[in-house]
């Protein structure tokens, strides 16, 4: 079934929100993927739409590939993580669930620990 324009446009702010962020367009297009059920090419489309919309509300606009973390945020992302690597598993998602467990290894060599989970 085709969407309508108000839920397309709702679905594009919510991907300039998470672009704003700083977050990939890659990690983007998957949130969508997972929160709205789109097919992985209409994510992909309406996170490049809501990026080219970005770019001609504000030229200087220059949000960085990959958010800064500091060592205050770790234990708070690590926790969200797990919850999203629980998410994956869960929703048989073999690709969300490896990146996952990546981010989730980098997040715990942040404090010098090897942290299982």
């Amino acid at each position: 079934m085709k969407r309508t324009a108000e839920v397309k446009e709702a679905h594009q702010q919510h991907a300039k929100k998470l672009l704003d962020m700083g977050l990939q367009k890659a990690d983007v297009s998957a949130t969508l993927q997972r929160k709205y059920g789109l097919s992985r090419a209409t994510a992909y489309r309406d996170v490049d739409e809501a990026d080219q919309s970005r770019e001609l509300e504000d030229h200087s606009i220059e949000a960085t590939p990959v958010p800064m973390i500091s060592f205050e945020d770790r234990d708070a992302l690590m926790r969200m993580t797990r919850q999203l690597l629980i998410d994956a598993y869960t929703d048989g998602n073999v690709q969300d669930y490896a990146r996952l467990i990546r981010e989730y290894e980098r997040l715990a060599r942040m404090g010098g620990l090897s942290q299982k989970f």
